[in-house]
C-alpha cells in the first residue's frame, strides 16, 4: 500500500494588522503568528516565543503579496524563489537586511541567503 503524503496547511496571515514578512523567504504572517508558530520555512531561527528574533528576522515594510497554494507546481513560486517553501502568503519584496548572526545560522544549516529588498526604494 502506497503512503499518501498530506500537503502542509497554507500559512496565511490571521488578520491585516502587525503583518511582518520574513527577510529570508518573504513569508507573511502577523507578529503574533510569528511568536506562536515560529518560521515554518527557516526553523533553525527558533523564532517561536522570542520577540527579539522575530523582530530581527522579519520586517513590517514589504511590497506586494502573493498567495501560493502549491509552491512546487507554481511558475510564479519558482520565479519568486519560494517553490520549496510551505504554502502561504509571500511578499514580493521585503525591506531590510538580515543581521550577520542570522546569515551565519543560515550558512551553518546550508541555507543560501538572498536579500529580498533589492528593488525597494
Amino acid at each position: 500500500m502506497e503512503e499518501v503524503q498530506e500537503a502542509p496547511a497554507p500559512v496565511v496571515p490571521a488578520g491585516d494588522r502587525k503583518l511582518r514578512a520574513c527577510l529570508v523567504t518573504g513569508l507573511v504572517k502577523t507578529e503574533d503568528q510569528w511568536l506562536r508558530d515560529g518560521n515554518e520555512n527557516v526553523e533553525c531561527f527558533e523564532m517561536a516565543r522570542d520577540r527579539e528574533v522575530v523582530l530581527s528576522c522579519t520586517s513590517a515594510k514589504f511590497d506586494g503579496l502573493m498567495a501560493v497554494m502549491k509552491p512546487e507546481q507554481s511558475w510564479t513560486a519558482k520565479w519568486q524563489g519560494v517553490s520549496r517553501y510551505v504554502p502561504g502568503c509571500y511578499a514580493l519584496r521585503v525591506s531590510g537586511v538580515l543581521p550577520q548572526q542570522y546569515i551565519n545560522i543560515l550558512e551553518d544549516n546550508g541555507i543560501p541567503y538572498r536579500p529580498l529588498d533589492s528593488d525597494l526604494a
